[in-house]
């Protein structure tokens, strides 16, 4: 969303980098280390080295996170580096490293958090490039895709039974705004990323203002010192085209390295309109980022990285439902008027320094900017806000369109310092982030848009120009947050103490309405976790965790102006074990856990019907129990596993005490399973793997009094791949029996969950 364990010389098929080192007093000695590539691009193990620039034991399960540093002690001759590329070996899906959650570089097993970790080879197995979350679909305690097949490029996911949408998307820890003031919102290529780090639970002593079910955090591809070079062709169903590139380069000596990484996309959609010959939403996307490091010597380095995203996409994929509940094939919108645009760029700085083997400081800084011009057809007639006609049949409609800008600029600066008390070991971490947000929106509404009949829909109407202004506003979001964390280290015994307290504004003013809005808002969370570390790769863990989310809007329930409604507040109770054999390439984590949420909005009792009206007076306590699974089970076979039990009720409210939120099932459970077939060496099906994988997702509740559900589904996923040499043939297939089913329903819509998809995909890695 980023010193090494267990060295495994004669891990097959590794990219290796020898380098030979003059030492004192006459003689020579071979030290053996991997070439500094990431292990998820291209199947490569790196060894990390220390601040004083001396590798450190490869390790066989995972890179650095774009953190390498050039392996040369001062003033030690160093002879020239040879890269041994492999095109055969595929790696794992495991990762035993990340920075997402204590944002130092810590080991997974040490970490009191349930934690999990898409590497870029997992999202290239299963083809995982329009959406991120598609990446999810494989991990415990996450629902992607609540709302069904997103073509615009929403990112629907909820964690832990709490809707993140707007409150979990980062990238290299740092905020990305998922909302501006209507549809705004910032996207990710996945194509872009090296991987993906998923933090369940409150994390707000991190990361700042954060709802309860946690966060997902990006991880960008950045330059590397091993070449990279790589193209990819794609096609697929829904006559879908897309051609990506990689390409990576470095000087002699490593202190300059660049990466640029392009992707574009040509593709129809499921989202298809009745009665129009097949016509579909189609989507268009661009992507580039070019990206540069430099490193003037072994203890600094600074890269600087910018990236560009064009997104066109059609209509949104919600089905009319009829008057009296059931699900139609008609869509609101109209395949000649409804369009989402989004032009959106970013420029990001990031510094790190070793001042000597204790204290390191590092600055990571983002800018970036979307603007984003929609028009779309709600349901319901514009001045009387009815649905229906009286036939029952005849749907009412109005158009609108809304013109959005997004500026967002983030700041994270910390000093890291390990230390020694007497046995004890410390790995203390302070810091201050400010993350500051303005967006802009214009909306324009219509009249006259003509109705449609939903049993015999009509398209490509003619639709008037929304032209009456509804909205001009405006809204200006700081946060500043101080935070300190120490990872406290005694023999077997690992304590995690954190703290931090956040200052936020928000300042919101419509022009046309008059409506402002002003709140200023502080909070304290805080984190403590004790993890003890079995000798055998066992590591039980107990920890304790708190978030907080400023929310807009006014409590009029006084009768009077209303004042700021409090920030809502999260905490968390959980333990887990967490299994990482000895030698293995295996990670296993098992965890339990209690999370109430406080000071949630309900409908105000007293309010008119029909008014938007709320108090804060709703409390939602989620329980549950997770389990993952990463593994190689032996020689080329790889699984993954998730199961997540959830029960979530509302513990207070005005009404639905004691029902369960929408759009959450108790139940989701996943595998995935591969295997190569190099490990049979036989030699006509060398280069052949074959895999596969099943998803559940148990029903869930439409409405807040718990009186209509939508039914379980299961899907099937298939894969196929062939590596010859630089080249590698990939077919995919998810959803593969074309199971037809609805994520949920909702406000007279239902939610068409993604339809099957296969994807053909032509590498080559040169």
């Amino acid at each position: 969303m980023k010193a090494y364990t267990k060295t495994n010389i004669g891990l097959r098929h590794l990219k290796r980098t020898v380098i030979s080192r003059a030492l004192q007093y006459s003689f020579l000695a071979l030290s053996v280390t991997t070439g500094y590539a990431q292990a998820q691009q291209a199947g490569t193990e790196s060894a990390k080295p220390d601040t004083k620039g001396k590798p450190a034991a490869p390790s066989v399960l995972d890179a650095p996170e774009n953190t390498s540093k050039p392996a040369n002690a001062a003033g030690a001759p160093v002879l020239p580096t040879v890269t041994v590329k492999d095109t055969g070996q595929t790696p794992g899906y495991v990762t035993t490293r990340m920075q997402s959650a204590t944002k130092t570089d810590t080991p997974i097993i040490e970490i009191p958090q349930s934690v999990s970790v898409i590497n870029r080879n997992e999202m290239d197995i299963r083809a995982v490039n329009l959406n991120i979350t598609e990446a999810l679909r494989y991990v415990p305690g996450v629902v992607p895709d609540q709302f069904g097949f997103s073509g615009q490029g929403f990112e629907y996911v909820s964690m832990r039974g709490f809707n993140v949408q707007t409150t979990a998307n980062f990238r290299d820890n740092l905020n990305q705004a998922a909302t501006g003031l209507y549809y705004g919102a910032f996207i990710t290529d996945p194509y872009a990323l090296e991987r993906i780090d998923v933090l369940r639970g409150p994390t707000s002593v991190m990361f700042g203002r954060g709802d309860a079910g946690g966060i997902v955090n990006r991880v960008t591809k950045l330059p590397t010192a091993a070449p990279i070079r790589e193209v990819e062709l794609q096609y697929g169903n829904f006559d879908r085209k897309r051609i990506a590139a990689d390409f990576g380069l470095a000087n002699a000596d490593g202190t300059l390295m660049f990466r640029l990484v392009t992707s574009a996309l040509d593709t129809d959609t499921q989202v298809r309109f009745p009665n129009t010959n097949g016509d579909r939403a189609s989507i268009r996307r661009f992507y580039i980022a070019p990206s540069l490091t430099w490193r003037p010597s072994d203890k600094t380095s600074i890269t600087l990285f910018g990236d560009i995203l064009n997104n066109d996409s059609g209509a949104a994929p919600f089905y009319v439902g009829t008057p009296d509940g059931n699900p139609t094939n008609t869509l609101v919108g109209d395949p000649g008027f409804t369009r989402y645009k989004t032009n959106q760029a970013s420029f990001s700085y990031r510094l790190e320094h070793h001042f000597n083997e204790t204290w390191t400081v590092r600055q990571n800084f983002r800018f970036q900017r979307q603007d984003g011009r929609f028009r779309d057809i709600n349901p319901g007639d514009l001045i009387t806000g009815e649905l229906f006609d009286t036939d029952n049949r005849t749907l009412f409609r109005n158009a609108f369109s809304t013109r959005e800008r997004l500026d967002q600029t983030t700041l994270d600066t910390h000093l890291q310092a390990k230390l020694s008390t007497g046995p004890v070991s410390h790995t203390v971490l302070s810091g201050i982030d400010w993350n500051r947000t303005n967006a802009t929106l214009q909306y324009n509404a219509a009249l006259g848009t003509p109705s449609i009949d939903i049993f015999n829909p009509v398209y490509f109407q003619p639709v008037p120009t929304p032209d009456i202004p509804g909205s001009d506003a405006t809204q200006k979001i700081n946060n500043v947050g101080f935070y300190i964390q120490d990872q406290v280290k005694y023999q077997n015994w690992i304590l995690t103490l954190s703290g931090r307290h956040d200052r936020v504004s928000n300042n919101t003013a419509d022009s046309i309405s008059g409506e402002t809005f002003a709140n200023k808002d502080s909070a304290y969370t805080g984190r403590a976790g004790l993890t003890y570390l079995f000798s055998n790769g066992i590591a039980p863990y107990v920890s304790y965790s708190q978030s907080f989310l400023p929310q807009p809007g006014l409590d009029r329930s006084d009768g009077g102006n209303g004042k700021p409604f409090d920030a809502s507040r999260a905490s968390q109770y959980e333990v887990g074990i967490k299994y990482q054999p000895v030698g293995s390439r295996s990670l296993f984590t098992v965890a339990l856990f209690e999370l109430t949420k406080t000071n949630v909005l309900t409908r105000d009792p007293n309010a008119p019907l029909g008014s938007f009206s709320f108090v804060q007076t709703g409390e939602i306590r989620s329980r549950g129990a997770e389990l993952e699974a990463r593994t190689e089970i032996f020689r080329g076979m790889n699984a993954i596993g998730a199961f997540t039990y959830n029960d979530v009720k509302v513990t207070e409210s005005t009404d639905f005490l004691g029902k369960m939120p929408i759009l959450v099932p108790n139940t989701t459970t996943s595998g995935w399973l591969d295997y190569n077939f190099d490990a049979l060496n036989i030699s006509w099906l060398k280069g052949f793997g074959i895999g596969g994988g099943v998803r559940y997702v148990g029903r869930v509740f439409n409405n807040e009094e718990n009186t209509s559900t939508t039914r379980s589904f299961t899907l099937f996923d298939a894969m196929l791949r062939y590596d010859h040499g630089p080249w590698r043939f990939i077919i995919n297939a998810n959803n593969i029996f074309n199971e037809k089913y609805y994520s949920g329903a909702g406000g007279g819509n239902f939610f068409r969950g993604t339809e099957r998809m296969v994807i053909g995909t032509l590498k080559l890695r040169f």
